[in-house]
């Protein structure tokens, strides 16, 4: 007996057991639908009209089943879509648009500890809405990367409107900035730099991003100006990670001009051995200051400076012999 015939027969006896709506299936008949050989050598046939074009063949083909055979191998033809990530030509593409407004009809009852939930049974509208949200996205995507290699991205323009879409926007922009040549970079980092009078700068995290691909100190010089948060927190880590590295480094002491991150910074710079000599020099003039001074020099003394330390105690400088001493004491 062919499983075509198996599975309505199937369907017939489901529908008179107990009081289960017309629309209701056993989950068992639905798996007996999906691995049905019939019914996925008509999936294989209508694969091959949509890759075709002939869509008017496709529907003629799919309507002329039976139901809900026919809600099966909808199904499995969208599913199939969305696991061979086919491109579709625009008449698929509207073929698939189509089968959000093709609502399905049957469902099933799964059961758990408690509770009943009932599901569709063939969701292909569901299917087919994340392939086109895709399909939107990676269209998005070819956008940016274009219109950034001609100049023609303006980001104060590409990151504003719609809220949802600004974050699907932005993720593009945090996923694909790597894969942008150096000229095209630049053109973006431009936009930010060139114009320190902007009202407008993006989040922190696509700051961080463009400033890390870029190794620039102007956009660095604005980051560090910008509110702290997780972004700018972690970028300072991970500079403290990669330094004495001499664009690291340098950033670590252009970081200490934040109030929120200085002490950080501060400490990430005591924390390298030996202390290259431009460390040395900018960490002496900040013990020098009245504000900052006692704090570098306790950095100093914690991270295992104590002997350079003991050899400024004896300067004339009083602000700097005070801070020293009192963070020698405190070891």
């Amino acid at each position: 007996m062919r499983q075509g015939l198996l599975a309505s027969i199937l369907l017939s006896a489901s529908l008179l057991v107990g009081h289960v709506s017309a629309s209701e299936i056993q989950p068992s008949f639905v798996q007996s639908l999906l691995v049905d050989q019939q019914l996925n050598k008509k999936v294989d046939e209508l694969h091959q009209y949509l890759i075709d074009g002939d869509i008017i063949t496709l529907n003629f083909s799919l309507n002329r089943l039976s139901m809900p055979q026919q809600e099966a191998v909808r199904f499995m033809l969208v599913q199939q879509i969305e696991q061979q990530k086919l491109i579709l030509d625009p008449k698929g593409t509207i073929w698939l648009k189509e089968q959000l407004s093709v609502h399905p009809t049957y469902t099933i009852k799964e059961q758990g500890n408690g509770y009943v939930v009932t599901k569709l049974a063939f969701d292909y509208s569901s299917i087919a809405s994340r392939i086109l949200s895709q399909m939107s996205k990676d269209q998005q995507v070819l956008d940016f990367i274009l219109a950034a290699e001609e100049h023609r991205l303006v980001l104060s323009e590409w990151l504003v409107g719609d809220p949802h879409e600004v974050r699907v926007r932005q993720s593009i922009v945090l996923a694909e900035l790597d894969s942008l040549t150096p000229e095209a970079l630049d053109y973006l980092v431009s936009q930010i730099t060139n114009d320190p009078l902007s009202v407008w700068l993006p989040t922190t995290e696509v700051m961080v991003r463009l400033a890390q691909l870029s190794k620039n100190s102007d956009m660095y010089k604005i980051l560090w100006k910008m509110r702290t948060d997780q972004y700018s927190m972690a970028e300072l880590e991970r500079l403290s990670n990669i330094a004495p590295e001499p664009f690291a480094t340098q950033q670590l002491m252009a970081a200490t001009n934040n109030p929120s991150l200085k002490q950080n910074a501060f400490a990430s710079l005591a924390q390298l051995h030996p202390l290259p000599q431009e460390v040395q020099t900018f960490l002496l003039a900040k013990i020098d200051h009245i504000q900052d001074g006692g704090a570098v020099a306790m950095h100093l003394a914690n991270y295992g400076h104590a002997s350079w330390l003991e050899s400024l105690s004896t300067a004339r400088n009083k602000v700097r012999q005070q801070h020293v001493r009192l963070a020698l004491s405190q070891r």
